[in-house]
Order: structure tokens, then sequence, then C-alpha cells
């Protein structure tokens, strides 16, 4: 027995020295390899730092749109057709330099859209508000939209279309301009903007139409666009009605003014032009000094235009799209890390803004003043941090990415939520005002009044508004406490449509679930009636600011009793399966061609 168990113990020596031969073999083989990479690596750095000639792709004037990503496709930044595809085609969707031009004409836009706002804190304002910031911000989530979807070469045909696109956004930025100038039939801004807007429906139309008849991708994206084209449609139908009727009462206020002195009004409007550019003088108000009717029909035009759309898709997301299996046949998967990416970006610049417009307020050495101050700008910063603290950072975690019914509701509350916070920045700007305007009284300053009063502030003429009557100061304390709570609501509404209605309603069945609800409807509450108290700025903000502390806290209560119920992200915490909604990252591969037939299962 020792004998054998001796030569079994030799055998095992003489294999295991074999196979420390056999690797070292191999790693000696490897080396090899890597060094003659390392060599022709080398070479091809120096060869690539030599200026030999290459040859010269042929300019192709047009290229055919394509589609991103398939349904169930496991590299979320894969392309439908890899081959032929652009080069960032595979990889993220890169953000264009049209796109970022497209936020920043967007965000021009916002800051002269909290003018109107500041001269006119009313119903009417906010009306004027919606209707001119609409159709900015929907034009803004339909590039998105599209982006995530669709791509297009860099071919001279597109860079011109994407021109005339910022040229007529830019158009309908610029004719943005004070309430009382827009509601007046006499003047042409309301007429020169709803041009824009229907310039800007008809680049989408035409970008819809491309897609139909020429995308490379599946049916789905035809049909998709398609049905976006009625969209367009419908938007360019109430746009073309807001130009008729200001184009007629402007044209028909101009013919029964024959009389008037027109190298007068000519001089008037050119001083006016140069103290809006210059800064340095107030711009004559016309629709101030002469009692004239206004005209409201064009703007809730405007409103209908953009507004009726977004309801229509809803209707459709909410009621259709389920109950007749329309989500994939009419709809193409979006890049869901590339929109977090862009709504992140989004509301970056909305509070970017709005600290900016604090900023630019004329300091007064006041304690009030500092309170307030201070209290504003800590409040925006507390407002980012919770804003990411409710977004999911991954697409597995988003609600597109979830279900159907929760990207659309997603969708919905971001429209609701950059309104929110556009007022919300706007009113911390008419607290610190009210201040100088104080300031301005008490000395009696009134050049520094005026300029207070007429200055542009990186927007358009104000208005002269009284701001230190309690009415104004009621107002504004109202828009505040209203813009701030529905930005809260917003966020908690998103919250929910990330983590599906299902985990919701059995967190709510906890004790802990019961208790944190009932601190965030406390705080909504609480934020939503400060109005109610107290007017005085410095009280407004301040109060503002404990209430976020206390909805920070919430927050973090709940993430703590949310993570000990359910652990970390789990898939499919709905109910919702691949059949149902399956824009997903899935472990196992689906090959292209395999992708129909799994359609058809779905």
């Amino acid at each position: 027995m020792s004998g054998g168990e001796g030569d079994t113990g030799g055998d095992k020596t003489v294999s295991f020295a074999a196979e420390e031969e056999k690797w070292k073999e191999s790693a000696k083989v490897l080396q090899q390899k890597l060094s003659m990479l390392q060599k022709q690596h080398e070479l091809q750095s120096v060869s690539n730092s030599l200026s030999f000639p290459k040859p010269v792709r042929r300019l192709v004037f047009w290229t055919r749109p394509k589609q991103r990503q398939r349904w169930g496709d496991v590299d979320s930044h894969r392309s439908l057709t890899s081959d032929d595809a652009p080069k960032h085609d595979k990889s993220k969707p890169h953000v264009s330099s049209t796109s970022k031009m497209v936020i920043a004409e967007a965000e021009l836009g916002r800051s002269i859209l909290r003018s109107i706002l500041c001269c006119s804190p009313s119903a009417e304002g906010f009306l004027y508000f919606t209707g001119l910031f609409g159709p900015i911000l929907l034009e803004w989530f339909q590039r998105t939209f599209f982006d995530a979807r669709f791509v297009w070469d860099e071919d001279p045909f597109h860079k011109m279309f994407e021109v005339l696109h910022l040229v007529a956004l830019a158009s309908a930025v610029v004719h943005i301009r004070p309430v009382s100038k827009m509601s007046d039939p006499t003047n042409r801004e309301m007429f020169d903007f709803s041009l824009a807007v229907i310039g800007l429906a008809l680049l989408n139309m035409y970008r819809s139409i491309e897609v139909m008849l020429t995308v490379d991708g599946e049916d789905a994206a035809r049909r998709g666009e398609r049905r976006q084209l009625i969209d367009y449609f419908i938007q360019l139908a109430f746009y073309v009605a807001a130009a008729v009727k200001s184009g007629i009462s402007y044209v028909g206020s101009t013919s029964a003014d024959e009389t008037t002195d027109y190298g007068n009004r000519g001089l008037e409007s050119l001083t006016n032009a140069c103290s809006r550019m210059l800064n340095l003088a107030p711009e004559r108000d016309l629709a101030a000094e002469v009692d004239v009717e206004k005209d409201h029909i064009p703007i809730i035009l405007c409103v209908c235009g953009w507004s009726i759309p977004v309801v229509l898709f809803l209707f459709r997301s909410f009621f259709l799209e389920k109950k007749f299996g329309w989500h994939k046949k009419y709809n193409v998967p979006k890049n869901i890390e590339f929109l977090i990416h862009r709504y992140g970006e989004l509301v970056m610049l909305l509070l970017g803004e709005s600290v900016l417009s604090i900023l630019i307020v004329p300091s007064i050495n006041t304690p009030e003043y500092h309170v307030t101050f201070y209290a504003a700008i800590v409040s925006i910063v507390l407002l980012q941090y919770c804003h990411y603290k409710y977004q999911p950072h991954s697409p597995r975690e988003h609600a597109c990415r979830r279900s159907l019914r929760g990207g659309v509701t997603h969708y919905a509350l971001m429209i609701v939520y950059c309104h929110a916070l556009v007022v919300v920045g706007t009113a911390y700007k008419m607290f610190l005002t009210t201040y100088e305007v104080e300031d301005s009284l008490k000395n009696k300053d009134l050049r520094h009044l005026v300029t207070t009063l007429m200055s542009r502030n990186l927007a358009g003429a104000a208005d002269k508004t009284i701001f230190t009557t309690v009415e104004h100061k009621q107002a504004v304390a109202n828009m505040f406490c209203i813009s701030m709570a529905t930005a809260w609501l917003c966020l908690e509404c998103m919250w929910i449509s990330h983590v599906g209605r299902a985990k919701y309603w059995a967190f709510l069945k906890t004790k802990q679930g019961v208790f944190c609800d009932v601190l965030r409807t406390i705080g909504l509450f609480l934020m939503g009636t400060i109005s109610y108290y107290t007017i005085e700025p410095e009280w407004v903000t301040l109060i503002a600011l404990l209430g976020i502390c206390f909805e920070i806290v919430t927050t973090v209560i709940t993430d703590y009793f949310w993570h000990k119920q359910f652990g970390d992200f789990e898939d499919d915490d709905d109910g919702h399966d691949d059949e149902h909604w399956p824009n997903v990252t899935e472990p196992d591969s689906v090959p292209n061609e395999h992708v129909d037939e799994h359609d058809d299962q779905a």
C-alpha cells in the first residue's frame, strides 16, 4: 500500500511539473505577442505623426436619419445599423453644438419671461408666461426626444437645417416682451412671436416627414413620426390662428391711425431700441399712456397650441397604448441615459439662472436684505440637492425604463416642474427688488429708482410696478408659495413614478410609510400657506428655507425606511415585464436578427 501511494505521489509531481512547463511556455508566447503589439503601436503612432496624404472622403450633401436602437437591445447605446452608422452612434448619443445652442436660447427666453412675472404677478401675467414659455419648453422636449431616438450624419444639408431651426427659435425669444406690449393690438410683437413659432412647427413637420420617408430603421419609427406629424399639425393650426388674429388687429390699428405722425413714432421706436441695447433709459409704454383695449385671444391660442398636443399624447399613452398594444407599434426606444443627462442639464440651467438673477440685484446694506439674499441662495442650492436626490442616476431605475405610464407621467410632471422652478426664481428676485425700491424711495433717488424699475436685468423692460404696496407683496408671496409647493409636489410624484405605484402603496401600508407620508403632507401644506401668515420677504424666504430643510430630513428618513423594507433596486417592481414595456437592458443578448420575432411574441 505504501509503495502504491508513493508511485501515485510521484505521478502527481510529474504532472504538476509538466503543467508548470506548459504555463511557462504560454506565458512566453503571450509576452512575445505583447511586445510585438507594443512595437506595432509605436510604429503606428510614428506614422500617424507624419504628414502622409490621406484619402479624402466623398462629400455627401444629404444622408438618411438613422434609428439609434431597437427594442430589447442589450447595449443601450448600440445603433440599429452598426456597419454604416456614424462613430458617435456606437457610444452615448452626443450633445451637438446645435443642441447646446438650443438650450442657451431657451434659457435666454426663460430669463426674459421672468420679467413678465416681475412686471405682472397676476393671473394675466401667468397667462402670458405660460403662453410664451410653453412653446419654447415644448421645443426643447421635442428636440431632446428626437436626439434620443434618431441621429443625423454631419452632412451640409442637416447643418443648414439646424441653423434655420436656431434662427426660428431666436426669433421667438427676441420678440418676448412685457404683457403691456404683447397684449397691445397696436404692437406687432405678438404677431412676430406667432410667426416665429409657426416656423418652428414647420421645421418640426419637415423633420417628421423626412423620418417617415427615409429613416434607416424599423417601421415603428415611420408610424410613430406619422402620428407625431399630426401633433405638429395641431400646433401649427393654433399658431397660425394666433398669427392671423394678432396680424389683423395690428393692421387694423395702424390703418385707423393713418393721421398719426409716423416720423415721431419711428424716432420713438429707434430711441426705445437704443435704450434696450444700452440699458440707459426706460422705454415708453404706449399701452400704459394710451387707453388701448387689450387683446388676449392670440396668447390663449398659443397656450392651446402647445398644451393640446401634450394632453392628446397623455390620453393616448394612458388609455390607448396599453389597451391596443401600440407601445411598440408606434414607438421606438429612447436612450434613457441620454434623457437623464439632458433632464439634469435643464434643471441645472433653470436653477443656475435663478442664482444669476438674484446676484445681479443691487445690494442694500440692511439686515432684512441680507437675510433674504442668503436664504434665497441657500434655498436654491438645497433645491438642487433635493432634485438629484429624488431622481435616479441609472437608466435601470428610471420611470421610462420601468413602464410606459411611468415614463409618460414623468414627462408631464417635468413640464409643470420647469414652470414652477422659473416662478420660484422670479419670486426670489422680486423679494430682493422690493428692498431696492424701498431704499430708493427713502433716499428720494429718482434716477436710481428709474434704473431699478426699468432695467432689463437680462430680460425685457419692466413696467412701472409699485413694488412696495401691500397688494404687490401679497401677490409675490402667494406666487412664491404656490410655485414652491408645486415644485415639491412634482418631485414627490416623479419619485413615485420612478419607484412604481405598487411599491409605493405597499410602503404606505406600513407604519413607517404612513409616518413619512404624514411628514411630507405637513411640509407641503406649510410651504404652500406661508403667505397666509406673513408677506414680508425676509420672513417668507426664511420660513421657506426651514421648510426645505424639513423636507430634506423627511426624505432622508423615508430613504432609510424604504431601503430597510425593499433593499436595493429590483427590476420589474411594479409588475411590468418585458412584454409590456421592453425598453430594457437584459443580461442575455437579444440578437438583431431575432428582434422581430421577439416583438411578435410580445
